[in-house]
């Protein structure tokens, strides 16, 4: 009877062992899924910001090209009998409509988004 206290006592160490390599498992699962989420985190964040200065571009581009446009209809002859051709007032009138709509548009000043 003298080998079952050891083997007793050896038992419960393996146990007590398993439960500390079981421990350390799990941190080290933890501490790389935290590190995974950071990454994917800092990624995210990249292609945020990546994306809203793509749309600023795009945004600034766009109010430009339109806003030559407009300034080219404008400048255009407007004698013809189709279109009678506009008094200085009205120039103005549509410009100023088209400027707030090419602001509404391209996310300009004028927005409220």
């Amino acid at each position: 009877m003298a080998e079952q206290p050891n083997s007793t006592e050896e038992a419960m160490n393996r146990v007590l062992e398993a439960e500390r390599a079981a421990h350390a498992a799990v941190a080290e699962c933890e501490a790389q899924a935290a590190a995974l989420l950071e990454a994917a985190q800092q990624q995210a964040r990249r292609v945020h910001t990546r994306a809203d200065n793509r749309l600023s571009q795009i945004h600034a581009h766009c109010a430009l090209a339109l806003g030559q446009q407009v300034e080219q209809l404008l400048q255009q002859d407007t004698g013809t009998a189709a279109i009678p051709s506009l008094g200085a007032e009205m120039h103005e009138l549509l410009a100023a409509a088209v400027t707030r709509l090419a602001e509404s548009l391209t996310g300009g000043v004028g927005n409220d988004d």
